[in-house]
């Protein structure tokens, strides 16, 4: 499953939301794409604490990789000059 975002509504992609998509596939992908950052429809560490780090990320702004829950890392790829 796939969460792909440009409403430039910073937050939109709620825990409740991250978490429901993690429930349906091992790996999901979410695209915040919007910018700024604060426009973003979530960050790297809402997706990593509901996907329990499964989560694949891919920003239209740039944030900081992070740890996951197990110790390893999610990397906070910047995406949006690739479409």
């Amino acid at each position: 499953h796939i969460l792909f975002g440009c409403s430039t509504v910073g937050g939109l992609f709620t825990d409740e939301v991250l978490k429901q998509v993690a429930t349906h596939t091992e790996f999901p992908l979410v695209m915040p794409l919007s910018n700024p950052t604060s426009k973003a429809e979530c960050t790297i560490e809402a997706v990593v604490r509901c996907t329990d780090g499964r989560g694949i990320f891919a920003s239209g702004s740039p944030f900081q990789d992070t740890e996951t829950p197990a110790g390893g890392l999610t990397y906070a790829n910047q995406c949006n000059n690739a479409f």
